[in-house]
């Protein structure tokens, strides 16, 4: 029997780890969603009983304690796999490349706070709080969902030089990654950044400027990779991301690594 808690998990890939670990009875999976009711996961928690629906808003550090202390009554004061999926980005910014960004305070701050507010500050904030859980847990894993649109050598392939915020939010939570991975390995807790690969969680009709932007982006992506045909669904990539998450050992830990389990294989 292992216990998971996953941030982010009402929608997208957070929702297919809730759904994927749980179909192992055996598990006690914990959701920690801003909302509870929402409908994804509301639902999903009534048909399945060892998934636990936690309110928790990983920017709010007050919060995220407080969740903390609901899991720590659900799982007796231990958990095994921290996954910290949660994330945001400015979308009206994203095709912006650097020298597009404007020369304005507020307007740069209001575009680089989602994913620093949810993957660098709520990240901290997160493994902090969980961490005393994960400490008594048997797996002492913890995991930041990151994205190979940080890694330096796929961005210098491809040509990549928008989603600016969105990339510098990611190699952030990398570099911190590594720096929980040297500070806790002594107490043998092993901490992953993991690159998803390119997921299609786009709910219902694409509008026609999406589907544009994801044909450009195709194109680009393979200069790095000559036989990527186009988006993997969450269920593949959380499938195969699981894999990964099982082989975490302390050789790999404070590495970023792809759900491929490598670092060259990104999408």
């Amino acid at each position: 029997m292992s216990s998971y808690a996953i941030t982010g998990a009402s929608k997208g890939i957070g929702l297919e780890y809730v759904r994927q670990l749980a179909a192992d009875a055996t598990n006690t999976v914990l959701a920690i969603v801003r909302d509870p009711s929402s409908s994804g996961i509301s639902e999903l928690a009534s048909s399945l009983p060892n998934v636990h629906v936690i309110k928790g808003d990983v920017t709010d550090p007050e919060s995220i304690l407080e969740a903390a202390s609901a899991a720590a009554l659900v799982t007796g004061g231990k958990l095994d796999v921290l996954i910290h999926n949660s994330n945001a980005v400015d979308m009206a910014s994203m095709s912006l490349s650097p020298t597009q960004l404007p020369f304005d305070a507020q307007e740069i701050r209001r575009i680089f706070d989602p994913p620093f507010s949810t993957g660098i500050y709520g990240g901290i904030w997160t493994t902090n709080a969980f961490l005393p859980l994960i400490e008594k847990g048997t797996q002492k894993k913890i995991v930041h969902i990151s994205s190979a649109m940080a890694d330096l050598d796929l961005i210098n392939t491809t040509g990549i030089s928008y989603g600016v915020a969105y990339s510098i939010g990611k190699a952030g939570m990398n570099v911190q990654v590594a720096k929980y991975a040297a500070e806790l390995a002594p107490k043998g807790i092993k901490v992953l950044a993991l690159s998803p690969g390119w997921v299609d969680t786009w709910e219902g009709e694409k509008p026609p400027e999406v589907v544009q932007a994801e044909s450009v982006m195709l194109k680009q992506f393979q200069a790095a990779e000559p036989a990527l045909k186009g988006q993997i669904k969450p269920e593949e990539s959380v499938r195969k991301s699981l894999k990964v998450i099982e082989s975490l050992d302390a050789k790999t830990s404070g590495l970023l690594l792809s759900h491929n389990g490598n670092r060259g294989t990104w999408l």
